[in-house]
Parts: C-alpha cells; sequence; structure tokens
C-alpha cells in the first residue's frame, strides 16, 4: 500500500540551505546556489555531492563547505513512510576551508546528522528534510564555530529503489 515505508536510492536536492546558529539565533546563513546529489548505500568522495557552499559569517569571513561522506559512520540510508522521509546523513562530513584554517582540501568536520522531512508520494519530491549538527571543540576550528548549531534544509525528488515481485507473481508469469 502507499502508505508501506520504500527505501530511498538517491536524493536529488535542488534546493536547500544551511545556518550557523547560537541557540535559537542565526548568525549566518546561505542557500546552494546548484543542484546536487545524496546517493545512498555508498560514500561519495569530492565533489560528488554538490558544488562547494560559502557561508559568510560577519566579522570573521568567508567559509567554503567541500561536501563528501565517509567513514567511520555507516553509509547514508533512506525511506519513506507515507508522507515522511527520513534518511541517516551521519556520514556527511565537510572539507573546510576559509580565515585561518588549511587551505583545500581544508580541515575535515562531520556535519552529518539524521534527517526528517515531508514526503509526496505521488510525485516523490521531499521537501524540509532537515538535520542539524553542533559543533564541539574540534582541533583547528576556529572558536567562532564551537558551541554553535550547523542546521541544513533540503528540497528535492527521491529516487526510490525498485519494490521487488513477490516470489510467487514471478512464478505466476512464468507459467503464463
Amino acid at each position: 500500500t502507499s502508505a508501506d515505508a520504500l527505501t530511498v536510492s538517491e536524493l536529488d536536492f535542488t534546493s536547500g540551505s544551511i545556518a550557523l546558529k547560537s541557540g535559537s539565533t542565526t548568525i549566518a546563513s546561505t542557500n546552494f546556489t546548484t543542484s546536487g546529489e545524496f546517493v545512498m548505500g555508498q560514500y561519495q568522495p569530492l565533489p560528488n555531492i554538490i558544488a562547494p557552499v560559502s557561508l559568510t559569517v560577519p566579522l570573521v569571513g568567508t567559509f567554503t563547505f567541500s561536501l563528501f561522506t565517509s567513514g567511520p559512520n555507516p553509509v547514508p540510508t533512506g525511506s519513506t513512510s507515507g508522507s515522511t522521509i527520513s534518511a541517516d546523513l551521519t556520514a556527511l562530513s565537510a572539507g573546510l576551508t576559509g580565515p585561518g584554517l588549511p587551505a583545500a582540501p581544508g580541515l575535515a568536520v562531520n556535519i552529518g546528522g539524521t534527517a526528517t522531512g515531508s514526503f509526496n508520494e505521488l510525485t516523490e519530491a521531499f521537501t524540509g528534510l532537515k538535520w542539524s549538527r553542533t559543533l564541539g571543540s574540534i582541533a583547528g576550528l576556529p572558536t567562532i564555530f564551537h558551541g554553535k548549531t550547523l542546521e541544513f534544509t533540503l528540497n528535492g525528488t527521491a529516487q526510490l529503489a525498485a519494490v521487488p515481485l513477490p516470489g510467487a507473481a514471478l512464478l505466476f508469469l512464468s507459467g503464463l
């Protein structure tokens, strides 16, 4: 039935945003200017998810996030259930460059999390797929980020894995 859980094989996002927050106060935010994709069930090296995303922090400078997925966290996975979509994006990291940081590929910082959002079963579109990541005292990370939260939002289309036919249906079809 339409309320059954389906496996997501790919998230194709066409818009999204990233915000740096201190509590409920937004310090800086930006929208993604290019589309991207998360392929479920595998790690994606740089630059296979999206072109680098820049975030300008007032009085500090511009930081660039080059996204990739890697271990030790599990590969990304996702599923839908009715009008809800969820994804384990805990393997998401960023090569962070900017003031006081090494040049590309920069400082590797895990920015992933568990995301949830709304899903349209007819169009396979998702909206408001959100997760947040609170940053601790990571060696080399500017203190402006310590204790702050990065909040991500994505919108786009989910590619769903093909639903296999039950064995009885295959036997029936082969009998015809």
